[in-house]
């Protein structure tokens, strides 16, 4: 059974995820500092409240489908963004929006402090936006 609580969870956690669709107009330099907001912004978020984010986003049976719900959305923002010419598109948004989810469900099992949830943030868009190769061969 679901309860309110969870209810009202999966309703602000998708209307946060909605804000934080990238702008097509955005500039190319604000694009990495964009996707450490949305990273940042949805960890603050889970770690507002500990045990619900356990019971509504880590744990079975509701964590797994708040965690699709999650990764959906996030999709949503990322086909937006590849549509618009900002992200490449030759890897699913679908794809996309479940390694994001994955980065964010690993992380908030250990809510930290602000600051190292703003440092987790920026290393993760860094991560998400260019990869880990050094390219150096």
């Amino acid at each position: 059974m679901v309860d309110d609580s969870l209810i009202l969870f999966r309703e602000r956690l998708t209307a946060l995820t909605r804000s934080l669709q990238i702008s097509s107009q955005v500039a190319e330099n604000q694009v990495l500092d964009r996707m450490a907001l949305s990273f940042r912004k949805l960890l603050n978020f889970l770690a507002e409240d500990e045990m619900l984010t356990q019971r509504a986003f880590l744990q079975a049976p509701h964590g797994s489908e708040t965690q699709t719900l999650l990764s959906q959305l996030i999709a949503e923002n990322l086909a937006y963004s590849q549509h618009n010419g900002l992200f490449r598109d030759d890897i699913s948004a679908d794809l996309l929006g479940q390694c994001f989810t994955g980065m964010l469900a690993q992380l908030a099992q250990t809510a930290g402090d602000p600051a190292s949830r703003h440092q987790n943030s920026v290393a993760c868009a860094k991560l998400f936006c260019q990869g880990i190769w050094s390219g150096e061969a």
